[in-house]
């Protein structure tokens, strides 16, 4: 069964976070996302049952860059794990951007004193260019230049349909 609505789209990505103001910082300082809404010590009922987690109080955030949003979350209650995820890890692993210039954008990560893996690098048999930055409590957002048009090689997935 395929699921269909009239308004099926992406709305948002939500990150779970510590330190509430340096990721937010992070998302409208340096990668320029604009604050729609936030709230502190937001807990109803509603929430908890939604998430799982009867009880959870919040602090809240919602992001907006384009069409695209990062809704923030602080969880005072419950408390979550807090230790960074790997990529090989199950679950969502990062957040990407599609760059015209990965090259210049990387310098400008660096000036900014973020931290990457690795400086960017050509994959996808030359189809992209590419390089994750670790956010400032370990999340990772990739940063993703398309480096020619065209079909990709067999099995390499269409010339605009992903980074790493």
């Amino acid at each position: 069964m395929k699921l269909t609505d009239a308004t099926l789209r992406i709305h948002h990505t939500a990150i779970c976070v510590n330190d509430f103001d340096h990721a937010r910082d992070f998302y409208t300082g340096f990668l320029g996302f604009h604050l729609d809404g936030e709230m502190d010590h937001r807990g109803e009922p509603a929430l908890g049952e939604v998430v799982a987690l009867p009880g959870a109080l919040i602090r809240w955030a919602m992001l907006r860059h384009g069409e695209h949003r990062v809704e923030l979350f602080k969880y005072y209650t419950p408390q979550g794990e807090t230790a960074a995820r790997r990529q090989c890890d199950f679950g969502y692993s990062h957040l990407a951007f599609e760059v015209a210039d990965v090259d210049r954008v990387y310098e400008q990560v660096l000036r900014a004193g973020y931290r990457c893996n690795s400086e960017p690098k050509v994959m996808r048999n030359g189809h992209t260019k590419v390089f994750y930055l670790l956010e400032p409590e370990g999340a990772v957002t990739e940063f993703l230049q398309f480096l020619k048009k065209g079909d990709a090689h067999p099995g390499q997935g269409g010339p605009n349909h992903g980074g790493a």
